[in-house]
């Protein structure tokens, strides 16, 4: 079976005449190609990151991920997309079609990556509370049919794996990963998706589940940092900020420092900075729309600390999930440096704004 590809799902949407809030007609598929070709993430199943950030720019409440062999399904709890944009969404990627909604851009690079992994087929319902929409990208194209659903506004994404694919997986799960795991599903049997949402989103600020498991927040998504017993205290002190207008990010809902200031009943943080007991290195996580995007280490002498930020209003490249290392994120990172020795409610580091 041929696998599923951008070209052909755009080559049908400029035979249905895809057309703007004018009438006009939009899409040319010969020039919309390499435009929407530089959006294709390194690493193709990164799309589950993308759908994601997706739900937590769209308000959405729970984020729940169920993988297996044959296929991938995603429910997003609560989240809010433009319905009538949906049938033309890879076009949000274009400067001359996009309408700016940060949502839908993500879904859109989420979509458009998840064609990588060659799928056979991809799906996606969406409810709005009102309306809904069913459209599904097979190797013929696309189709667009309406959808009834009941309740609150729900998105759900399915992806059918390959025949040779599904192969390949059931390989993996035989002869590479531990017996115990897959029997009671621990993350050493996680398959891709599942293995980037565990270490890279654990810290989106809404319910996350894999494979109907909670996700718990590591206090960093840093594994030398967690702890089996909750009560115990690796830092001197901790300062908690909330998340403001931002996104932000959740914390494990215990405290692992002796000094404890700011947690209250948040949960949402915007900046969280916590005093090692130990000199070595500072630890730094940066995210944007509730991923991780850098991690970073520096070696030092003064009292360590761990600092995580979200970094709403830096600059990204086309992958999206990079942070672009200009002007303005060299001097977001020296006001990290300086927020981490001596954090302070006036003094949180904001993307083009003074410390």
């Amino acid at each position: 079976m041929s696998e599923l590809t951008l070209e052909g799902i755009l080559e049908d949407l400029q035979r249905q005449g895809v057309k703007d809030s004018t009438g006009r007609f939009t899409l040319d598929a010969s020039q919309a190609l390499p435009k929407l070709k530089r959006f294709r993430l390194p690493d193709p199943h990164a799309y589950i990151l993308k759908l994601l950030q997706a739900a937590v720019r769209g308000g959405a409440s729970a984020f729940h991920l169920h993988s297996s062999t044959g296929q991938v399904q995603v429910s997003m709890e609560g989240v809010r997309f433009p319905l009538d944009r949906l049938p033309s969404i890879f076009l949000e990627l274009l400067d001359e079609t996009r309408c700016g909604d940060p949502a839908l851009e993500h879904l859109a690079v989420g979509l458009h990556s998840s064609l990588g992994t060659r799928a056979q087929c991809i799906t996606l319902a969406y409810w709005d509370g009102e309306r809904g929409l069913h459209i599904r990208w097979r190797e013929s194209g696309q189709t667009v049919e309406e959808w009834k659903s009941s309740g609150p506004p729900v998105c759900r994404v399915l992806l059918e794996r390959a025949r040779e694919d599904l192969f390949r997986e059931l390989r993996e799960k035989l002869h590479g990963r531990p017996v115990w795991s897959l029997l009671w599903g621990g993350s050493a049997a996680y398959d891709n998706e599942q293995r980037l949402l565990h270490g890279t989103g654990d810290m989106a600020p809404l319910t996350v589940t894999i494979n109907r498991k909670p996700l718990r927040p590591s206090v960093f998504s840093f594994r030398p940092f967690e702890s089996l017993w909750p009560s115990r205290h690796l830092f001197q002190r901790e300062y908690c900020f909330p998340a403001g207008d931002s996104p932000g990010f959740r914390l494990a809902p215990w405290t692992q420092a002796a000094v404890s200031l700011g947690r209250g009943s948040l949960e949402r943080f915007g900046a969280y900075a916590a005093a090692l007991k130990r000199q070595g290195s500072h630890h730094f996580f940066f995210l944007r729309d509730g991923v991780v995007l850098r991690r970073m280490q520096l070696e030092t002498r003064e009292p360590a600390y761990v600092l995580v930020l979200d970094g709403d209003g830096l600059k990204t490249d086309f992958t999206t999930l990079q942070f672009v290392e200009d002007d303005q994120y060299r001097e977001f990172f020296r006001k990290a440096r300086v927020f981490g020795l001596n954090p302070g409610p006036l003094t949180i580091p904001r993307p083009g704004m003074g410390v």
